[in-house]
């Protein structure tokens, strides 16, 4: 499994309610309901803008225990795999209007 997200555990959704997150342009959220043991974490991918424009986002919803948390890291790898992703950069200069 890929060891991007090996961060991902029990405690560390006890640090914020929503988490947004990327690496690179693979652009990720979380949103935690409940309580460790018997809440949920909802997760979207999305493409490379911001979660409120973005129009090619997936989700899914995973009990907050051990194993769920363990789904989740896999299912976000796999979503990493299949949408991959490159270094974020900004073009300079940027391109002009038209």
């Amino acid at each position: 499994m890929d060891s991007s997200f090996d961060f991902l555990n029990m405690s560390f959704f006890t640090k914020a309610s929503v988490y947004p997150g990327s690496l690179g342009t693979f652009r990720y959220r979380f949103q935690r309901d409940g309580w460790m043991g018997d809440g949920s974490i909802q997760a979207w991918v999305y493409e490379n803008v911001s979660f409120e424009l973005a129009q090619d986002v997936e989700t899914e919803t995973f009990p907050w225990t051990e194993e769920g948390v363990e789904a989740l890291r896999a299912w976000l790898a796999g979503k990493l795999a299949e949408r991959g992703a490159e270094p974020y950069r900004i073009p300079y200069p940027a391109p002009k209007a038209t």
